[in-house]
């Protein structure tokens, strides 16, 4: 799959592609949307585009409040500092910048990959980020230096998601080698691996306590993992094509999965049970997200557009 995302990259850069007239919800990108998140107070949401662009948005009209424009590639990756103060991009062009919410200006930029930047992550405290790249590598960085701190290094493909757990202790990356890792971000050193999907894992999530993780993949299959044991809990089938994103909520509880099929899925993960299949992108969905209360869920497509949803119907919320 990631020889194709490029393939669309490099196709991208060539043609800009034309905003899609028939969108009625979240409209401003002018190419794939993959990467969504909300702000801590959930009023807030963020988006990264293949356009270049982040958008910040108002969650309550629906309404685009600020552009981020710098990079000269597509944005991976976006999300908001634990204060939500500030959010952080990663890029295509092999950096990440961090940028003031209030002014829309970036003023620090990370670099130290040698591939495109997959993944982005704050640390709960705020005082360091991870990203991932496809030269194979994540790197622990200083946010108020930009000092690399560590690299850790270990897969064997491009590193294609990233999550920090809720101490700042360990991290969890996902990687087209087919696998997960779990790192210790003192020691940089791989403390899990996470072995069982068969291609290439696009997306993972953690669980607040640390205790279930979650991972999508290429495999068209969603997996459930005691992250202790490395156990496989459960395999979730029902996706039509690649996994793109996951996203877990805070509790652990329930699971979003979406990719290909433009289908947002959701399920109970004790069970495995389906709960939702929400449906309206009219292209692959390529990252989703949870509120931070649980009842709402944000998605991101190849139709140029987010799209919010409402958990307890499964229905999408219009302006």
């Amino acid at each position: 799959m990631l020889r194709q995302i490029w393939t669309l990259m490099l196709a991208f850069l060539v043609v800009l592609a034309v905003p899609n007239a028939g969108n009625t919800t979240f409209n401003g990108h002018v190419s794939i949307v993959n990467s969504v998140a909300f702000s801590s107070n959930g009023n807030l949401a963020l988006s990264g585009s293949w356009d270049w662009t982040m958008r910040l948005w108002d969650l309550s009209t629906h309404k685009p409040i600020r552009k981020f424009k710098d990079h000269t590639l597509s944005v991976n990756d976006a999300v908001f500092s634990p204060d939500s103060k500030m959010v952080l991009s990663a890029s295509a062009d092999a950096t990440l910048k961090l940028w003031k919410i209030s002014d829309g200006k970036p003023f620090r930029t990370f670099k130290g990959h040698t591939g495109m930047v997959t993944a982005a992550a704050f640390a709960p405290n705020g005082k360091f980020i991870l990203s991932g790249s496809t030269d194979k590598s994540l790197i622990l960085w200083d946010l108020k230096s930009g000092a690399i701190i560590r690299r850790l290094l270990g897969h064997r493909g491009p590193v294609l998601a990233a999550v920090i757990s809720s101490d700042g202790s360990s991290a969890i990356s996902s990687s087209y080698d087919g696998t997960l890792r779990r790192w210790n971000l003192n020691s940089g050193q791989t403390e899990t691996i996470f072995e069982g999907h068969r291609f290439s894992v696009n997306g993972v999530a953690l669980s607040k306590n640390g205790e279930i993780m979650v991972s999508g993949s290429v495999d068209e299959t969603v997996r459930i993992w005691d992250v202790a044991t490395g156990r496989i809990l459960k395999t979730l089938y029902g996706h039509e094509g690649f996994v793109a994103s996951v996203a877990i909520t805070p509790d652990g509880k329930r699971a979003l999965s979406a990719g290909r099929d433009r289908i947002v899925r959701l399920w109970e993960v004790t069970s495995g049970k389906l709960l939702h299949s929400m449906e309206g992108h009219e292209k692959a969905v390529w990252s989703v997200a949870f509120s931070p209360d649980g009842k709402t869920a944000l998605s991101g497509g190849g139709d140029e557009v987010l799209r919010l949803w409402d958990l307890s119907s499964g229905l999408e919320i219009s302006k």
